[in-house]
C-alpha cells in the first residue's frame, strides 16, 4: 500500500525528473495553444467563406439591376471561389517594393532578344498599325514585354475568382467591383467566353493585360472579323495597345525622356516641390509624385546632363526629374509621353522599365 504523507510532509523529486516533467507539460500547452490557434483559424476561413458567399448574393441582385443576365450569373457565379493568394501579391507588389536597380534587370538580354524576335516575325504588321494611331511601334511592342513576355507567360488565373476576392477584400473594393461588372459583361454580349476569361493575379486580360473595363473602352478589332482578340499575336493587340496610350494623350513627335547624370548632391538638392502648374495636361497632373516640372534648359542650368557628361537638348520641352536608388547619383528626366505609361501602370518602375526596354529594341542610344 502507498505510504500515507501528512501536508507537511516533503517530497524529493529528481532534478532531471522535474525538468522533463515541465518539458512535457510546456510542449502540452503549446501543442494545445497551436491545435486551438488551427482550430480558430478553420472555423475563421469558414465564417470568411460564409460571408463571401453572401457577398455574392448582393452581388448578383446588383448585377441584374445593371443588366447583366440572369442566365450569364447562373453560370459564371458558382465557380467563384477566394483566391486569398492574390490578396499577398496585391499587398507586395514589386513596382512599389523593389529597388530600381532589381526592377530594372527585367530590361535584360533575353527580354530585349525577344522583343527583336517578335519585330522580326511580325515587324510589318506592327509598324503599321502602330503608325495607325500614331504611337512608336517600340512602346507598342515594350509594354508587351513586361505585361506578358510577348504573349509566352502563361496567364491562367481564373480571372472572376481573382476580381471578386480583391473586390471582397476591401482595399480596392470600389475598383474591383466595377471590373467583375465589366468583365460579366464581356461574357454577357458575347466577346469572349468564360473559359476564355483567364488572367494575371491583377486581374488583367490577354497578351496586351488589359482590365476588363479597358478592355470594352479602349481595346480595338483592327482586322474587322467583329471580335477583339487579345489573346493571339495580331492586329487587335497591336491596335488596343497603341490606342491606349494615344487615349491617354501620346505624342508621336516625343519620346519618353533620358536616363541623366545628376550634378554632386543633386539626389538631395534636386528633389524639388511638385509645380503642377507647369505640367504639360491633366494626364501628367494626375500623378501628384512626379515633383516639379522644368524646361529642358532650366535643368541644363541646374547641373543635369547627359549620360555621358553632354549638355541636354535646347529644345524648350518641359519634363520631370525622377530621382533613382540613393547613392547611384543616375536620375531620369521624363516627358510628357511618360505620363501615358504611367496610365497603363502608375509604378516609375514600371514606366521606366517599358521606356528603356523601347530604346534597347530599337537601339535607341542613350
Amino acid at each position: 500500500m502507498p505510504k500515507e504523507f501528512s501536508a507537511n510532509t516533503r517530497v524529493f523529486i529528481p532534478a532531471k525528473s522535474l525538468r522533463r516533467s515541465l518539458l512535457c507539460g510546456a510542449l502540452l500547452l503549446a501543442a494545445g495553444g497551436l491545435l486551438h490557434a488551427q482550430e480558430s483559424a478553420v472555423v475563421s476561413e469558414a465564417q470568411d467563406d460564409a460571408a463571401f458567399t453572401a457577398w455574392l448574393a448582393d452581388f448578383r441582385t446588383d448585377a441584374l439591376s445593371r443588366g447583366i443576365s440572369a442566365a450569364t450569373l447562373d453560370a459564371v457565379l458558382p465557380t467563384i471561389s477566394q483566391e486569398r493568394q492574390v490578396i499577398q501579391a496585391d499587398r507586395s507588389q514589386a513596382e512599389f517594393v523593389n529597388t530600381y536597380a532589381n526592377y530594372l534587370q527585367r530590361v535584360n538580354t533575353s527580354r530585349i532578344e525577344a522583343g527583336k524576335a517578335l519585330m522580326q516575325q511580325h515587324g510589318d504588321m506592327i509598324r503599321e498599325v502602330s503608325a495607325h494611331y500614331g504611337v512608336q511601334h517600340r512602346f507598342v511592342v515594350a509594354i508587351l514585354g513586361l505585361e506578358s513576355n510577348y504573349g509566352a507567360f502563361p496567364i491562367t488565373q481564373p480571372l472572376f475568382s481573382v476580381i471578386a476576392t480583391l473586390a471582397y477584400d476591401g482595399r480596392r473594393a470600389e475598383f474591383f467591383r466595377s471590373e467583375l461588372y465589366a468583365a460579366l459583361e464581356i461574357v454577357d454580349k458575347g466577346y469572349a467566353t468564360a473559359d476564355m476569361m483567364k488572367s494575371s493575379w491583377a486581374g488583367a486580360l490577354g497578351i496586351a493585360q488589359f482590365t476588363p473595363s479597358s478592355y470594352l473602352n479602349l481595346a480595338v478589332d483592327h482586322d474587322g472579323d467583329g471580335r477583339i482578340d487579345l489573346w493571339s499575336m495580331g492586329p487587335d493587340v497591336i491596335a488596343s495597345v497603341a490606342n491606349y496610350l494615344k487615349s491617354h494623350g501620346w505624342q508621336n513627335d516625343q519620346t519618353w525622356g533620358r536616363t541623366v547624370s545628376l550634378p554632386p548632391g543633386g539626389e538631395q538638392s534636386l528633389q524639388t516641390p511638385q509645380d503642377a502648374g507647369m505640367r504639360p495636361d491633366a494626364t501628367c497632373r494626375s500623378f501628384n509624385t512626379m515633383g516639379a516640372w522644368r524646361p529642358l534648359p532650366d535643368w541644363q542650368q541646374l547641373g543635369v546632363r547627359r549620360t555621358n557628361g553632354d549638355n541636354l537638348p535646347t529644345r524648350n520641352l518641359p519634363a520631370a526629374l525622377l530621382i533613382g536608388d540613393e547613392g547611384d547619383d543616375k536620375g531620369y528626366l521624363v516627358y510628357r509621353n511618360f505620363c501615358s505609361i504611367m496610365r497603363y501602370n502608375p509604378a516609375f518602375r514600371y514606366a521606366l522599365s517599358v521606356s528603356l526596354l523601347a530604346d534597347a529594341i530599337d537601339d535607341i542610344p542613350e
